[in-house]
């Protein structure tokens, strides 16, 4: 049996020869052919056999008189038992070893080994459907697997790189939730005019418009150069598939690797468990923390992209970029910003290491290297940022701080460089205006952390209270002004609005950093 027979849920059932699911099936059917060269083995034998329970091997055995013919009675389909070639006893002795299968995985419900049908009551391991559908893997297996796997990884130079798609890599949105401002600029009509550079499309099928986040395509063709990639979304298996199909329409950069949420194998969170590379070489890009509960060391957390309205409805935000006839720019987007992260994370990982330890090297270690760089020789104090009653060591905008490379303290002195306010009046924002310290908005913070450099000090001002609310109303990039404490920036949940299934955030929604715009 070979499981590239089988019909993939991927956007292509098939893949070059450097593609992992080749890899795989190659590794499966050598597990066939060594298992079926035996004409005794229960792989070869037939469904019927495998219920009967009961089968007899004849294994001749040479003696001294002649060759004799003995029966071997093994119960070996309902034990998962085995003959190999190579265990076959020659000569005096008339022991055959007979070894028990590990059940390395199933196919079908049938150990793609010995061809035992799976129990009802065994359903360890993993299920890789986005592969190929029925497959199941066993730990062991996926062990073996991903071993081989980061080798011709390293041998190739690349890591493992996990995309998002809504509000990283694209956002959309369903035809009825369309506002009527984006209908009187004719933003259906874009989505079908027939320019192989445009940007938005109609995804007629599931009564949606989606939106390409600018520099997309310059992005995925330049990461595919140094990460093997995957598509990891909450949106249902369809959706995913017609976005990958808008990203990847020669399928070169996602073949067999779009997993969607029927593929997770915990509720409402995102794992590596069904990825088949290892956690050592993993990047991930994602818009929501909350999900990457176990694996928050291999992330890098992506800035929202709200093109449409109802997205920015969705999270609180004001006008939308569409209504604003606005957008990201590609120089220096989003995703032109965490390309150059993932070349500088790419460079330090293979460049700093020897050939003798590549095997040994931690991307999560090289992430938290690179971004303790950010904010590094910076000293920070934070005046009325946090609830009176909390332990400003414990809030997440503290923790932020301390992840990007500076100091934080509760006391001024000669040795701070910033002081991190949201109101004019106090006095530790007095003392920084005295001293000439610098003197800025938590945004200034949450930009460095979404942008991987220290953003200009004069971005973000402390603004009186007067120009507070002038400033809010006159806001046209979607960036929501707040005196709240940053737990409010926390990422509580994930909105995918492929499938249509709204889950609620945790938390009161995510500030938007600073970015450049351009008209379209």
């Amino acid at each position: 049996m070979s499981l590239a027979e089988a019909p993939s849920p991927s956007p292509s059932s098939s893949s070059g020869s450097e593609d992992f699911a080749a890899l795989l099936d190659a590794e499966l059917e050598l597990a066939f052919g060594a298992d079926s060269a035996f004409p005794g083995d229960p792989s070869s034998a037939s469904p019927a056999a495998a219920d009967e329970g009961e089968e007899e091997v004849e294994v001749e055995v040479p003696e001294q008189n002649g060759a004799k013919r003995r029966r071997v009675d093994e119960q070996h389909q309902d034990q998962g038992m085995s003959i190999r070639p190579d265990k076959i006893a020659t000569g005096p002795s008339k022991n055959v070893q007979v070894e028990l299968c590990p059940h390395p995985g199933y196919f079908g419900g049938l150990c793609f080994r010995c061809g035992k049908p799976q129990d009802e009551e065994d359903v360890s391991g993993v299920a890789f459907g986005y592969i190929h559908k029925g497959l199941r893997l066993g730990t062991s297996e996926i062990d073996r697997l991903r071993g081989a796997d980061l080798k011709n990884l390293l041998r190739e130079r690349k890591l493992v790189l996990i995309l998002d798609l809504d509000h990283t890599l694209i956002n959309s949105t369903k035809l009825h939730d369309i506002s009527s401002a984006e209908n009187e600029l004719g933003i259906r009509t874009a989505a079908l005019k027939d320019d192989p550079d445009r940007s938005i499309f109609t995804l007629d099928s599931m009564q949606m418009l989606t939106k390409l986040r600018p520099f997309v395509r310059n992005f995925l063709k330049e990461a595919s150069n140094m990460f093997e990639m995957y598509i990891y979304t909450m949106g249902d298996k369809a959706y995913a598939i017609e976005i990958a199909k808008l990203l990847d329409p020669t399928n070169v950069y996602f073949p067999s690797k779009v997993i969607s949420n029927s593929d997770c194998t915990q509720r409402h969170q995102k794992g590596l468990d069904v990825i088949l590379g290892a956690e050592s070489v993993a990047v991930i890009l994602d818009d929501t923390e909350y999900v990457w509960q176990k694996h928050k060391e291999n992330l890098i957390l992506m800035e929202r992209y709200h093109y449409f309205a109802s997205s920015c409805r969705q999270f609180g935000f004001g006008k939308s970029l569409s209504e604003s006839m606005k957008d990201e720019r590609e120089s220096d987007g989003a995703l032109a910003t965490v390309l150059d992260v993932l070349k500088r994370i790419h460079a330090i990982f293979f460049d700093m290491a020897s050939e003798t330890d590549l095997s040994s090297q931690d991307v999560r270690q090289v992430i938290k290297t690179v971004r303790k760089e950010v904010l590094k020789g910076c000293k920070l104090v934070f005046s009325r940022v946090f609830p009176n009653n909390a332990r400003p060591q414990e809030q997440m905008m503290w923790k932020m701080a301390e992840h990007l490379g500076a100091v934080c303290s509760t006391d001024v002195d000669s040795t701070v460089t910033h002081v991190v306010a949201v109101d004019l009046g106090t006095e530790k924002a007095h003392w920084a205006v005295g001293n000439k310290k610098f003197l800025v908005h938590p945004r200034w913070i949450e930009a460095a952390n979404f942008r991987w450099h220290r953003q200009p000090e004069e971005d973000f001002p402390v603004l009186p209270p007067k120009e507070k609310s002038r400033d809010k109303a006159n806001a046209v990039t979607g960036q929501k002004e707040t005196s709240k404490d940053e737990e409010e920036n926390a990422v509580a949940g994930e909105k995918e609005t492929g499938n249509d299934k709204k889950e609620e955030n945790d938390v009161a929604g995510q500030k938007r950093a600073t970015i450049k715009m351009e008209m379209m």
